[in-house]
């Protein structure tokens, strides 16, 4: 009968096993396709290939959606048979190149293949066993999400903040950024504590998750500041976002102690079209000084930005952040 675990002179645990029990977890089957993104836009990504058919591209129908302006928006895709995996290219504008061979027909991918499309994008295929899979997926999610929310982060939410300006402006389409601010939230913090802070920003963002469109990106910001990109939404429906968000987080009660602690947001709508810029450092302040004008105007509402300058002795974002964002569209523009 299998004992617990015991202690040695040295106070290391000493873990009994029944006989025959395996010591550790030996390796599986290497038959787990992965792509790690290994240059490009989108470098540090990872994506698994869990289906018969995997679509690569910059539509948000695809399952390895990248963000390089020179790739279509189904650009190639990927296929899992039982004699391996297959990639093909789906007549893309400028092509899929597998181990320096341009493709023309479906070819067979093999461990540490090397995919390029776009203009910048570099891949690299990958056959992983579970749990070498899973153990990249989760390492992929620290890179991009925020811990406490599961949101995109600050640095994700920039590079693809850059990629969706970069094809606005190319395709002159319209662009919004919306930032939204937890009204009060200091005080929840002060009166009910950390942890309910903390379950007041994992309740808004599975509401503001539940009211975005599927193909805008959702970030936190930091604090309690979420923003939200949305592409080709006209000024109208913006506005429309925003209010569809205020009124969300109007309906939040989250567990406090004693009773329900209410939430309520300001929300700041940055349109491309009113503020005649698809830079992504300007949309950000603009959305920045219509958020704090629902402040000023009572909170608990969304206000657009106007087409006046940005103040940019107001706007809190910083050196470091706007060197950043400047970088990205220097280099990838």
């Amino acid at each position: 009968m299998a004992q617990g675990p015991q202690q040695d002179d040295d106070n290391t645990t000493r873990l009994d096993r029944p006989d025959g029990a395996p010591a550790r977890v030996l390796p599986g089957p290497r038959e787990e396709g992965v792509l790690t993104v290994l240059r490009g836009p989108n470098a540090g990504g990872l994506f698994t290939l869990d289906g018969p058919r995997t679509l690569i591209g910059r539509s948000s129908e695809a399952q390895v959606m990248l963000t390089d302006a020179a790739m279509s928006r189904r650009h190639s895709a990927i296929a899992r048979t039982p004699e391996g995996y297959f990639i093909e290219d789906l007549g893309s504008a400028n092509g899929t190149i597998v181990d320096g061979i341009k493709i023309d027909q479906r070819t067979q991918l093999h461990d540490g293949s090397r995919i390029e499309v776009g203009a910048h994008t570099l891949l690299r295929f990958g056959l992983h066993d579970a749990v070498e899979r899973e153990a990249a997926r989760r390492t992929h999610d620290l890179m991009v999400r925020d811990p406490l929310t599961s949101l995109f982060n600050r640095r994700h939410l920039y590079e693809r903040l850059h990629s969706e300006a970069a094809f606005a402006l190319r395709h002159n389409t319209p662009l919004a950024v919306l930032l939204v601010d937890i009204d009060g939230f200091k005080q929840i913090n002060d009166t009910h504590g950390h942890a309910v802070g903390d379950s007041v920003l994992r309740v808004l963002s599975r509401a503001l998750t539940q009211t975005v469109r599927t193909e805008d990106v959702l970030a936190r910001y930091g604090g309690e500041e979420f923003v939200i990109v949305a592409r080709g939404i006209e000024v109208g429906g913006a506005r429309a976002l925003g209010d569809r968000i205020v009124r969300a987080a109007a309906a939040l009660r989250v567990p406090g102690g004693k009773q329900p602690v209410p939430v309520s947001v300001s929300v700041g709508v940055a349109h491309s079209a009113l503020i005649a810029s698809h830079e992504p450092e300007v949309l950000l302040r603009a959305a920045d000084e219509a958020m704090y004008t629902a402040k000023r105007s009572g909170r608990n509402r969304a206000e657009l930005a106007s087409n006046t300058p940005v103040n940019r002795a107001t706007y809190r974002l910083s050196p470091q952040d706007a060197a950043f964002i400047r970088e990205r569209t220097t280099d990838n523009g």
